[in-house]
């Protein structure tokens, strides 16, 4: 299945009839419902999606948008499933299984999740990123840096750990039983859960509730660029559990281009994924001649 994760743009005011008809034109009929949709664009897209013949790959946790109180953060990390805060971590959960719902609802078989983050000073890491931009990744600065922000991770984990966990035996029950897999997706900054071994871990204790292997090849190539961990290492030691992937390019540090847009050799990963394996194009920043060009492209691969 090739889909493409709504909406695929950055617009303030999504027509969602007008982008569904976008996803027919780029040639597909499957879509994601992404992580920024409110309730009444859900709402909308649910019967437009069965008149106009498009089916749901997957939803993106959280999806609906909460909107039981403002949060200062992207939706996409609008609530944490690794919150120490317990009333956060309970919306978390409550959420999570709102988008499990919302998959039930649509036909859609995996939920993806960002698992959460440990909170260590600017979650984005700055300085790391910043000298890896400015063409300082060999430098003795560089790795001094990057070792003291993965050291300081590994020593204050524990108890986001711990909540990702009391999270998860809630989701992962409630997912089981309406029939729904989760995808754990692998993350983009370091300081965000799951890293590399976390995936092995949360793989081991959860597969049997039916979660699975989420690949992102924008994540996890910033991973390999930061020299955190190799790209095609995520994909070798988690094959067996690989249920999704996202899709698109990256340049530099910036994803979400459109697929094979950029400095990333797309191709080479490409043979990982198997005819079962849910593949959704995410880009909020092609257009829609460069999807139309990687939907084609997609195509003869797959």
């Amino acid at each position: 299945m090739l889909a493409i994760s709504l909406p695929w743009t950055k617009e303030d005011h999504v027509d969602i009839a007008r982008m569904l008809q976008s996803v027919k034109d780029m040639g597909l009929d499957a879509i994601e419902f992404g992580y920024t949709l409110t309730h009444q664009q859900v709402e909308t897209m649910i019967p437009l999606m069965k008149t106009m013949g498009l089916r749901a790959a997957s939803v993106h946790n959280f999806s609906p948008v909460p909107n039981d109180r403002p949060s200062p953060r992207h939706v996409s990390n609008y609530y944490r499933l690794t919150a120490v805060d317990e009333d956060e971590r309970r919306s978390a959960v409550q959420w999570t299984n709102h988008s499990v719902d919302t998959a039930v609802r649509t036909g859609a078989k995996v939920v993806v999740i960002h698992a959460g983050m440990i909170e260590l000073g600017d979650p984005r890491s700055p300085e790391l990123l910043n000298l890896y931009k400015e063409g300082r990744a060999d430098t003795a600065e560089y790795e001094a840096v990057r070792s003291h922000l993965l050291k300081e991770r590994e020593q204050i984990k524990g108890p986001y750990l711990q909540a990702l966990n009391n999270s998860l035996d809630a989701v992962m029950r409630y997912a089981q039983d309406q029939g729904i897999k989760i995808g754990l997706e692998t993350r983009y900054y370091p300081t965000e859960i799951p890293n590399f071994s976390e995936i092995g871990e949360l793989l081991d204790k959860y597969r049997s509730y039916g979660m699975g292997y989420w690949h992102d090849v924008g994540h996890a190539e910033v991973n390999g660029r930061l020299g955190i961990t190799a790209h095609e290492q995520y994909l070798r030691s988690y094959q067996r559990d690989l249920i999704g992937v996202h899709l698109h390019g990256v340049k530099g540090l910036r994803d979400h281009n459109a697929p094979f847009c950029g400095d990333f050799d797309l191709a080479a990963v490409l043979p990982y994924f198997q005819k079962d394996t849910i593949k959704v194009i995410e880009s909020r920043l092609g257009s829609f001649d460069e999807l139309v060009a990687a939907v084609k492209k997609l195509k003869e691969v797959f």
